[in-house]
Parts: structure tokens; sequence; C-alpha cells
């Protein structure tokens, strides 16, 4: 993929002059192994000084430095890092197109030998081969979260209504609530990337997966399939009969709320926010108690995968350039221990890709651990467009998911500015 190598090139190249003394500093340092993640709020920081304190005390003697950035900040974070060649041993990684530009320009070191064996068959499969690129290894899987319609179940229940087997289905739902004056799918696309989600989804229903991954390349990409403008029509039919109005002015965290509050039924989310539905964590017990989950709806006749499922691990990559990969190897396998999968689970109510974690923690949600059970069949993810796409296009596909969702553009207008977006960046 000599384009995602040349989109990466030049994104070293807009920043070569920056330089972020915090991350790269240390790396002289023996002493200190530097790792930078994107989780510093609340019980995920917590989880990563427990890691932290863990590791130094089996390492005496040994700092571990951990930075943490948010998601949007910590793009930017991670592209001025590189662009002044100042990476930190261990750092975060988007699967997908994203962590391939890594991969594809030598920024992540060999992990296919080191994980080969026990390491790599104590984790989820599909997780393991989320990191892969051109047959090796470039990053360590550490949580897995699948996109799921979440359902109030008493709502439903109240009007006789059952859990929707397909998008026909899905779409006489929302009309019957429509009906009522009730807003079926909480959503708020303000951020843009929930529109996304549902392109993904939309897209790996209606595309062939031959045809799609040819599309991602801008060298070979021709969006000729016609399920592209069939995934933008569902999305604006979708968004016309059954999102929160104006859903594009709206935040991520409103429609949470008018989910949590009981004014939706419907709600495409992560399973890794399912701990967000807990009473404790501030679920009203109306809704604690009256919840479940299912994936997005069949489409029988879509050209695609219909049994895959959007979604994506995390995971976290090694600087080939460190002078400590060892120690940043050690690092990553106590982060995939059980030990550590079952902290995960119990401190920040996220699923482990470590293979049968859950069945050491004894308050796993029951909604959540048939997620897991569904996550361990599932063959394939789709990983996030605005993920797997050249940067270029990952920002088309953003603006793609407002325009089908407000109807400015027609599907097939769409279809074409991603082509001519897709086209320049060749």
């Amino acid at each position: 993929m000599a384009t995602r190598r040349t989109a990466l090139a030049a994104l070293a190249a807009g920043a070569a002059a920056l330089a972020l003394p915090g991350c790269g500093a240390s790396r002289a340092d023996d002493s200190t192994l530097t790792v930078l993640h994107k989780w510093p709020e609340g019980d995920h920081a917590a989880f990563f000084e427990h890691v932290r304190a863990t590791f130094e005390a089996a390492h005496p003697g040994i700092t571990v430095d951990l930075t943490a950035v948010q998601d949007d900040p910590y793009k930017e974070r991670i592209r001025v890092l590189t662009a002044s060649r100042k990476l930190p041993d261990v750092y975060f990684l988007w699967p997908g197109g994203y962590g391939e530009q890594f991969a594809g320009a030598g920024l992540t070191h060999d992990l296919t030998e080191a994980m080969a064996g026990a390491w790599e068959q104590s984790l989820a499969p599909v997780s393991v081969d989320a990191y892969t690129y051109e047959g090796r290894r470039y990053a360590v899987p550490i949580s897995m979260s699948g996109k799921y319609m979440i359902a109030n179940t008493a709502m439903l229940e109240q009007r006789g209504m059952a859990i929707p087997q397909t998008s026909a289905e899905l779409l006489e739902m929302c009309d019957a609530f429509a009906e009522e004056g009730i807003t079926a799918i909480a959503m708020g696309n303000q951020a843009m990337w929930p529109g996304v989600h549902y392109l993904t989804t939309l897209v790996a229903k209606h595309v062939p997966q031959d045809e799609f991954t040819r599309d991602l390349d801008p060298d070979s990409a021709t969006f000729a399939h016609p399920g592209y403008a069939r995934a933008l029509a569902d999305l604006h039919e979708l968004a016309t009969l059954g999102f929160t109005p104006s859903a594009n002015g709206v935040s991520n965290d409103r429609a949470k709320a008018a989910f949590l509050n009981g004014e939706s039924p419907l709600m495409y989310s992560e399973s890794n926010q399912f701990s967000t539905l807990r009473e404790k964590n501030g679920a009203p017990p109306e809704v604690a108690e009256n919840w479940d989950f299912f994936p997005f709806p069949s489409i029988p006749d879509g050209a695609g995968d219909d049994a895959s499922l959007t979604g994506a691990p995390d995971g976290f990559a090694i600087n080939p350039a460190s002078p400590k990969i060892d120690l940043a190897l050690e690092f990553l396998r106590m982060l995939t221990s059980r030990e550590m999968a079952v902290a995960m689970l119990e401190m920040r109510d996220r699923p482990s890709v470590v293979i049968g974690a859950e069945t050491s923690v004894d308050d796993v949600q029951p909604q959540l651990s048939r997620a897991l059970e569904h996550l361990d069949s599932v063959e394939r993810f789709d990983i996030w467009l605005d993920m797997e796409a050249t940067p270029q296009v990952a920002q088309a596909w953003l603006t793609a998911g407002q325009a089908a969702i407000d109807g400015s553009r027609t599907p097939e207008q769409i279809v074409q500015d991603l082509k001519e977006v897709s086209d320049a960046s060749r």
C-alpha cells in the first residue's frame, strides 16, 4: 500500500519542525519505559496506574512514564511525535488503515515472532488479525468492542414489540414510535464519528469485502459498486424515520442522555459502553434493569457480509527505534496477562481480548457476558471507516455521514464525492 506510506510521510513532513520533549526525552534513560495511551479519565486512568505500579514492582529500578491524551488530541500528539521521531517506547494505535500507515512506514516493531505460540493463542483471533499488516503482527490488542443496538426493553414490551431481526423491521419500529411522537433512535452526530459507525455497518452489509478492500487503496479504488449508494440511502432513510431531529447538531452525550432518560428506546452503542447502563454508574434504575442489546439487523438482500460486526480492538505498538524493546515486550505481555485482563474488566468494565478472562470476574453484567460470547464468535470486524481509510478519504467518509443524514446530497453525489477525494490522494 504505497499510498498509505506516502500519506504518513506527508503527515510527518507537515510537522517536521515540531517536537514534544516529554515523550521522547526519557528514552535514552535505560531505567524508564515511556508509554502513551488515550484514557486519561476516571476508572481508565486508575487501571493504567495499577498496570504501572504492578510492572514497576516486578521490575525494581524501572520507572514507567505514563502519558494519557484523549482521542482527538491523541491523534495530533502522535502526529507531532511521529514527525519529530520522538515516539515513546510503547504507544496506543488504532487498527485498520490508520495503524497500517504506521506499520507500512516502519514505525512499529514486528511482533510476529514474539507473539507466536502461547501468547497469541491466549488472545481472541479476530483481535490479533485486526493488527496484522502484510502478514506480520504490528501491535498487541488489549481490549475489544463491538457495535450493537441497545434497546429499552420496557418501552418495547409495553407496545408488544419484539427485537427487530431485519432492517425493514427496524424501520417499521421507527415508524410506529414516530406515530406516537417518540424518536426511536437517540442519535448525536455532532462529532461525525457516530454517523460513520452506521456507515461502516451498512457498507459492510452492502459491498462485497473484496471490492471494499480494493477501494481502500486510492490507486485501485473505483467506488463503482452500487452497494455504496444503497448504504448511504439506508442511512438517510433511517435518519428520516428514526433519528433524533437535526442529529448532525446534537452531541453524542446528549443522545446518550435521551436514551438514559427514556426519551428514545434505541441507541447504537459499543459493548465497552455497557457499563454506563449500570445503576451504580448513574443510569436510572428503570433503564438499568430493563435493557438488552442486539447486532444491527440483517439486510438479507445486501451484497456484503451480513454476519460481520462493526467494531475494533484497542492495542499498543512498540517503537522499533526504542532501545528497550525487550522491556516493552514484557510490559505488553503483562498487560495481556490473565491477571490484568481480570483487572481491566473489574476496574474499567472493558472486555479484554484475553480468552475466558471474564470467567474469573464475579460482577460481570449479564449483557456484557453475552456480548463477549458473541464477540468470540465473530469472524471479521468491520473497522470504523474513518480509521480504515486513508486520511483524506477518512475525512470524506465523516462528511458523507453528515450529508446522508441531513439529505443535503444524494447518495450518488456522495459516492462521487468520495471517489474524487480518493482519486486526488493518489
